[in-house]
């Protein structure tokens, strides 16, 4: 259903480039390149919708896919796709026009048998009710949290979703979070009984599909994200990483983040401008690119790729992508997003103006 309404949408506004551009703005979370102070734009109605959304997993995956030589079609399936990740539904109001709900979910493990003499008479993880409410096996909430948006950068995690997400295997094996503790514990931090367990993971996009390849480039951006935090969580021995919030837990500043009171100063606002942290959205960005620029080149591409050293004419000063790339990052701090979605808008216009059918630079070849 949700090709069939991008299709149906995109083949009304495909008349030009400009016109499809023109229609586009307690406890623990675990977050990603934040939600930030922006708003979904559905990149075919054009509609603003209330749900926040990231500049990354969102408004600049669309521009990554064009420049990777992605039709606007499959660019706007990539640039959902990925966003869903962390959202689920994305639609005005109460409406839903893009989810990713479905799968499946495994009977929680008893915790008088995993826990053994540990405490466990509290549920931590998942949060009370979230993995009822929600029906995406991608939430942020759940028991596949920790998979999707804490994961390792080894062949067990982000190994298997990028072998799903590509299609070489059907299976996409990953694994369950949970944690119990006392009647005073508050956080996951506080758990006293962490488990996991490894399962095969039922997911309602098929593997190999555009959908499971967004959600493992949105997978493999968090693994860049969450680096440091991942760090800090091995180093204290815990078998899955998660946001901490201070002050209801044991703070660890590199898992520190504020998700009700997101801001500029705190570990996914350092993430832009001229922070350190913001190194690591660099080298996701690249990660993010060259995996798309090799999706590209194995035939879901229709038009020749733009390379990173490569100048964009139709902005200003003629940059490279690659220095576009680090403009889009390092300009704008946490709150500028309504400057970088105004930036990606141009970015997007530069690559439709100047990119070419991947047929295009062979024909001077066979005219000889």
């Amino acid at each position: 259903m949700f090709r069939t309404i991008i299709s149906l949408r995109v083949r009304r506004l495909a008349l030009s480039a400009a016109t499809v551009l023109a229609l586009f703005a307690g406890a623990i979370l675990a977050l990603a390149f934040a939600e930030e102070p922006l708003t979904f734009r559905d990149p075919v109605s054009g509609e603003l919708t209330d749900e926040e959304v990231s500049t990354i997993h969102n408004d600049l995956t669309y521009v990554l896919a064009l420049a990777a030589g992605f039709g606007v079609s499959d660019s706007i399936a990539l640039q959902i796709w990925n966003q869903l990740v962390d959202s689920e539904a994305l639609g005005p109001g109460d409406a839903i026009s893009y989810t990713n709900g479905g799968g499946a979910f495994y009977p929680p493990p008893d915790p008088d048998v995993v826990c053994g003499g540990k405490a466990h008479t509290k549920v931590l993880w998942p949060r009370a009710g979230d993995i009822v409410i929600s029906t995406s096996v991608t939430t942020r909430f759940g028991v596949y949290s920790p998979f999707f948006h804490f994961p390792h950068q080894n062949a067990a995690e982000l190994g298997a979703l990028r072998e799903w997400g590509w299609g070489t295997t059907d299976r996409l094996i990953g694994y369950e979070a949970y944690a119990w503790g006392g009647p005073n514990s508050m956080t996951v931090m506080g758990a006293s009984c962490l488990y996991t367990r490894s399962v095969v993971i039922t997911a309602p996009m098929a593997a190999g599909s555009l959908a499971a390849f967004a959600t493992y480039l949105h997978a493999l951006a968090d693994a860049y994200s969450h680096l440091d935090c991942i760090a800090a969580m091995d180093a204290l021995g815990r078998p899955w990483a998660t946001h901490t919030t201070p002050p209801l837990d044991q703070s660890v500043p590199a898992c520190d983040y504020h998700p009700r009171t997101p801001q500029a100063g705190d570990v996914h606002g350092r993430e832009f401008y001229t922070y350190t942290d913001s190194l690591r959205t660099d080298a996701a960005i690249r990660a993010v690119y060259a995996e798309l620029l090799a999706r590209s080149a194995a035939g879901a591409g229709r038009f020749r790729p733009i390379g990173l050293d490569e100048p964009l004419v139709g902005v200003a000063g003629s940059p490279t992508l690659s220095r576009t790339l680090a403009a889009f990052v390092h300009t704008w701090d946490f709150d500028g997003a309504a400057q970088r979605r105004a930036y990606a808008d141009e970015l997007a216009l530069a690559v439709l103006a100047q990119r070419q059918g991947r047929w295009r630079a062979y024909l001077p070849v066979m005219a000889r």
